[in-house]
């Protein structure tokens, strides 16, 4: 790694959103227990590997106080609830110029993959993966540039992560360039249900048989 590289690295950090009701679930997702460690531990684990700051965004932080991080909650007074909301308190908390969001729901997140992305932050508003014509919102890096025009967005009534996609510089990290770190995409995965948590719990159990 060059002297620029680690210069550059150094400026970013990463955003864990924790504050979803999980109510399919019945109980918070992020402290879903995975043999022994809860959810939320396993993804700030891996993330603390490359970024030196990192944020959880949460309007409970007492939940997550056994972690070594970071705390801010949504600063956009609205009624309805959105992930947008989680990432302009993220992007706003800290003076970091870029962040990598990630939802706190990810129990496979690939340090490969984020690596390659951090490499086009410098250059674009947001990096985002697509698969297809599906996007990964809650798997990207974002610049703080995105905050006035997610806060206008906001204002206007609108919701939906993308929707502010057009209005930004985006690079968008296509399928053949996902699958050369991660080709299950397994980066990916997220749990909203039991039958999402037990999956999990199986596809983590057969990675440890591999090793």
């Amino acid at each position: 790694m060059t002297k620029l590289e680690r210069k550059n690295d150094q400026l970013k950090g990463a955003v864990v959103l924790a504050g979803g009701d999980s109510k399919r679930l019945g109980q918070p997702k992020a402290l879903l227990d995975f043999n022994g460690r809860v959810l939320i531990e396993i993804v700030v684990e891996t993330l603390s590997f490359y970024f030196h700051e990192i944020t959880v965004v949460t309007d409970r932080p007492e939940l997550y106080s056994f972690l070594p991080v970071r705390f801010t909650g949504d600063l956009l007074d609205t009624k309805q609830k959105s992930p947008l909301r989680g990432i302009h308190a993220g992007l706003s908390s800290s003076t970091l110029p870029y962040q990598f969001v990630v939802a706190c729901d990810m129990p496979f997140v690939n340090l490969d993959l984020i690596k390659y992305m951090s490499g086009f932050a410098a250059s674009n508003d947001a990096v985002v993966p697509r698969i297809g014509k599906h996007y990964q919102p809650l798997h990207a890096f974002y610049k703080r540039s995105c905050i006035d025009i997610i806060e206008r967005q906001v204002a206007g009534g609108y919701y939906k992560v993308t929707d502010f996609y057009r209005h930004i510089k985006v690079k968008y990290i296509a399928m053949s360039e996902i699958n050369r770190f991660d080709p299950g995409q397994r980066s990916f995965i997220n749990i909203n249900t039991m039958e999402d948590y037990e999956k999990s719990l199986e596809l983590m159990a057969s990675r440890r048989d591999t090793k």
